[in-house]
């Protein structure tokens, strides 16, 4: 019932989104399309299956219960169509419904790279910054994220689910029963990721790149679940940062591979100084085909105070296995998780957060223009001009020079950091956060499509002109959300 009423009262969202980001998809790619609708047809067969003999399993009865909530979806947005008039003038049906596309979204990079290996157009992009911090005297712990993409995805929904589910093994409601993330029309799921969960934990994520493409080799339709499906099922069944990798590693997809960062904020007494902080209160996990390596990094908080994560593997059988090595060895330190751009930016900047007006100022951070560290010069890049705003806590690639040169990529683009969610100890306990939509405006002037010198093929259906926004403090019911102008600094 609750994806019925979702489908139907944001309708009109669901469809400009699916306008924006997705309708023409297939028209250019139709062999990766037709290989799709095989694989989304065998793999739904092969979980329908399992959630069927499988009946008396929590993480299959989740499954059910998912996929239940994206046919109310598919149900209550077709009856909006109906009633709108919405005639479907698109070629994408012949490969999933709209409501799967937009859900699978994040993972079709990857699966197109499975299954046209030969014939692959979809461009990767660097996918987000995290950051977990401990202030020293313990007195507070903040986890916060910004999401970067396509600025045509900026449709966003910040949502609450609450569902009553017990688990059939204890009869108990569910750890996470009830989820606040910032999300996107017609998805099930955060997408960036990021969530506040009733368990008490926080889980957020930045996107890794697989270089070896024949790791996607690995991946078959009827041995996995997709992505946001296994972390929808995590994030409501797990109590902890242990059990969550454990539960998402399950039937590992190999598509849309990233480092979570999993905090447990029960393991969290404020007071406590960070050299003293509980095991198992961060849990790092990352992904690529075929493996999921985890470990508890509570240890290093203790030490330096605080994660971050850009979009760069911590881990070193990551790192070698899926080909990062080997690019810092052909390329230089761009791709070293200690010497990349945002980590010596994050090195630097961190010991200046102290409350949640400077995490604020620091998730929002991009001073390219006049950053030493912004230079493409420091990383032994040959740039022009010598400065990239990809090479920052929060990037704006609308900024970059249309004719500069941009030997990694990520040169003048109509994407980048989106936003801001940021979180803390009190917080968190009420699933609250502090966020904010659109590109940094803080030492720049906010981003306009009317100038920006978009195309039509940038479609921005039903955006607002200028994205100049505050962020708003979500307060859940009753209170709703107010302009946090008495936490935040603009």
């Amino acid at each position: 019932m609750s994806g019925l009423l979702e489908g139907y009262v944001t309708g009109e969202l669901i469809h400009m989104s699916y306008l924006n980001t997705i309708d023409g998809f297939c028209a250019k790619r139709k062999q990766f399309c037709d290989a799709l609708k095989h694989f989304h047809e065998t793999n739904t067969a092969f979980i329908n299956a399992m959630i069927k003999s499988h009946a008396n399993d929590d993480y299959w009865h989740q499954l059910g219960l998912i996929y239940d909530q994206i046919r109310g979806l598919e149900d209550g947005y077709m009856y909006w169509k109906i009633d709108e008039h919405v005639i479907q003038e698109s070629d994408e049906t012949n490969a999933m419904s709209e409501i799967w596309w937009l859900n699978i979204l994040n993972e079709v990079y990857e699966l197109e790279a499975i299954l046209t290996p030969n014939s692959t157009t979809i461009p990767y992009r660097d996918h987000c910054s995290a950051l977990v911090k401990v202030l020293p005297d313990g007195s507070d712990l903040y986890v916060a994220h910004n999401t970067w993409t396509t600025y045509k995805s900026m449709l966003r929904v910040l949502k609450q689910y609450s569902f009553a589910f017990n688990g059939l093994t204890t009869g108990a409601l569910i750890p996470g029963h009830s989820v606040a993330m910032s999300s996107y029309p017609g998805s099930v799921f955060s997408g960036d990721d990021y969530y506040a969960l009733s368990s008490g934990l926080v889980v957020q994520e930045t996107t890794n790149h697989v270089w070896d493409a024949s790791l996607f080799a690995r991946v078959r339709p009827d041995r996995v679940v997709v992505e946001f499906a296994r972390n929808v099922v995590a994030n409501r069944l797990a109590t902890g940062g242990r059990q969550w990798t454990e539960i998402f590693a399950r039937y590992n997809s190999g598509t849309y591979n990233n480092q979570f960062m999993i905090v447990d904020y029960k393991r969290f007494t404020m007071g406590t100084p960070v050299t003293q902080l509980a095991d198992d209160l961060l849990w790092v996990c990352e992904q690529i085909p075929g493996n999921v390596t985890v470990a508890d990094l509570t240890t290093l908080l203790r030490t330096t105070g605080y994660y971050g994560s850009y979009n760069n593997p911590y881990f070193k059988y990551i790192l070698d296995i899926s080909g990062w090595t080997d690019m810092e060895r052909k390329v230089g330190t761009i791709y070293n998780y200690d010497k990349t751009a945002r980590c010596v930016i994050f090195h630097r900047e961190q010991p200046n957060v102290t409350d949640m007006n400077t995490l604020y100022t620091f998730m929002r951070y991009n001073d390219f223009e006049h950053d030493p560290l912004s230079l493409c010069s420091h990383y032994n890049l040959n740039c022009e001009p010598d400065y990239s705003s990809c090479l920052t806590i929060a990037g704006r690639l609308d900024l970059n020079s249309p004719t500069g040169h941009y030997p990694i990529g990520n040169g003048h683009e109509y994407s980048g950091a989106i936003d801001a969610k940021l979180t803390n100890a009190q917080m968190s306990s009420e699933l609250e956060m502090l966020a904010v939509s659109g590109p940094t405006h803080r030492n720049h002037p906010p981003f306009r499509w009317s100038t920006s010198g978009a195309g039509a093929d940038v479609r921005h259906i039903d955006h607002p002109d200028v994205f100049d926004f505050k962020p708003i403090y979500t307060k859940w019911y009753p209170n709703k959300w107010f302009v946090a102008d008495d936490i935040i600094d603009g």
